[in-house]
């Protein structure tokens, strides 16, 4: 029976190589997640959002459904999906203060350095050819 778990879960990893190495970034606690069901659901999701976020970033202007995250993007997927995950949690805090009892959340989005790491395919568009009367 456990055989046949670690070969499904061995097999869910080999499609998708970004979960395996987000589960190191990541990794399960059963206090936050419950379930191991719960937490590959979260870190599907996060794969997700950070594909989305990418793909809107890197395409502003076309569709982009039907493609996937270019494999130069792939770090840039982690870290985002880790940035994701840390501003819905407590690590998400960049400012804190112990007597005064205050602290400060990451909450206006992704970081800039992180933005700035992409660089949107926008072209000029191509002027048609005028043609020449004879």
């Amino acid at each position: 029976m456990e055989e046949e778990i670690l070969q499904e879960e061995e097999t869910s990893e080999e499609e998708n190589p970004q979960l395996t190495k987000l589960k190191k970034k990541i990794p399960y606690d059963e206090d936050v997640f419950e379930t191991t069901e719960n937490y590959e659901d979260v870190l599907n999701d996060l794969l997700d959002d950070s594909k989305d976020i990418l793909l809107e970033t890197l395409y502003p202007f076309d569709d982009f459904t039907d493609l996937e995250v270019p494999t130069q993007y792939y770090g840039w997927q982690l870290r985002c999906c880790v940035e994701l995950y840390n501003m819905a949690d407590k690590q998400g805090i960049t400012n804190y203060s112990e007597n005064s009892l205050s602290w400060t959340k990451l909450s206006d989005g992704l970081s800039n350095s992180l933005m700035n790491k992409i660089t949107s395919k926008v072209g000029v568009p191509k002027k048609k050819e005028e043609e020449e009367d004879v």
